[in-house]
């Protein structure tokens, strides 16, 4: 069966996780959330010189993606995990306190340099995946399958957030317009071929998730597919 790779780019609360979720349980694939390694370093930035963490990101800090093994597998058989030094620090990287060490990192060239590294030995190691972020297209998989930029409005992006995190009060839920670098990665995967632009305001999930697979099977191999309802989120 041939590889599959797919990069799946946007502003924040745009529909990322959630249309990567449904591809990567309805085809097998490893997923990658690049976000929470972003969060993951700006939480390590607590614990941590950043001179340390500079040395040798890969081996301070590991990434598991979520995996499925087989198309339309019920469950992963490897969920999201962060681990600092062997510690799991997955569910400590949300709070709203570490907002400026995250924005920090998003603007530091070098920090970025060093989290691509990490995510290349990830996409090699995992080989079929399913990739979200900011730039993952231009930066990560230039060879990717299928490349998908997705928008949505502020006012949607920012109560889809509320809504993900309702019962999280820990969780930042901070949802700002498209930076500079949105519209730029934006103009840059609609130039890339393979690509597909999919408007999410007034779609839900399920639409979003059937446009995705439509724009795979245009520009890819045949890949088994489990049909099923995608879940609005």
């Amino acid at each position: 069966m041939p590889r599959v790779a797919i990069s799946i780019d946007g502003p924040t609360a745009s529909g990322k996780s959630t249309l990567a979720q449904g591809l990567s349980q309805a085809l097998g694939l490893a997923f990658l959330d690049t976000g929470l390694t972003y969060r993951s370093l700006a939480y390590a930035l607590t614990r941590e010189s950043a001179e340390t963490l500079r040395d040798d990101l890969a081996a301070v800090l590991d990434h598991r993606p979520e995996v499925y093994r087989a198309p339309g597998a019920d469950e992963p058989a490897q969920r999201h995990g962060i681990f600092l030094r062997g510690e799991d620090i997955t569910g400590k990287i949300w709070d709203a306190s570490l907002d400026d060490n995250l924005k920090s990192v998003a603007r530091d060239p070098g920090w970025r340099q060093a989290i691509l590294r990490l995510h290349q030995n990830v996409t090699e190691r995992y080989g079929d995946i399913v990739v979200v972020g900011r730039d993952v297209a231009v930066t990560l998989l230039p060879d990717a399958d299928l490349r998908i930029y997705l928008t949505a409005s502020l006012a949607v992006r920012r109560e889809r957030r509320r809504a993900q995190y309702r019962d999280m009060r820990d969780r930042s839920v901070t949802v700002g317009p498209a930076t500079e670098r949105d519209v730029e990665n934006r103009a840059a995967v609609r130039a890339l071929p393979k690509s597909l632009e999919i408007p999410t305001t007034y779609l839900p999930a399920s639409a979003v998730f059937a446009a995705a697979l439509h724009g795979l099977r245009k520009f890819s191999a045949p890949r088994p597919v489990r049909q099923g309802k995608a879940n609005n989120s």
